[in-house]
């Protein structure tokens, strides 16, 4: 199993080995973590290049949280509003949320909820006027 674990680390960036080996060590198996330490060890990384994966992960969480906080566009907005039930807007938001764009998810639910109160509420009225029409 080491070995499997050894030539999946040596074709990782050094990033991601030290990664694996910091952030991400609850995530994996003792072994594969020890196989990162030993890539990283055998790759002999100078101070510099450890400095540069470190920026290359620092960058990779900022372009994540930003990725999480991308709100929805206004004609995104204003599709959810108008088409709040079926299939595919129900997919296009859980898509969203598989693809990290957390706010559009929750965005996404909300203009669907107005959609549907808007609808309900609209037809309430309708029928109440058609009721008070016709009595």
């Amino acid at each position: 199993m080491a070995n499997d674990f050894t030539e999946i680390m040596a074709k990782r960036s050094d990033s991601e080995l030290l990664e694996i080996t910091t952030k991400l060590k609850d995530d994996y198996q003792p072994e594969a973590i020890s196989a990162a330490e030993l890539e990283i060890k055998n790759r002999n990384l100078s101070t510099e290049q450890l400095e540069n994966a470190e920026i290359e992960i620092k960058e990779k969480e900022i372009s994540l949280t930003e990725k999480e906080n991308e709100p929805l566009g206004t004609g995104q907005k204003i599709l959810f509003f108008i088409f709040f039930w079926g299939v595919i807007p129900w997919g296009m938001a859980g898509t969203f949320k598989t693809n990290g764009y957390l706010k559009k998810y929750k965005d996404a639910w909300k203009f669907m909820k107005y959609g549907l109160f808007v609808f309900l509420g609209l037809n309430a009225i309708m029928f109440l006027l058609i009721y008070l029409t016709f009595k």
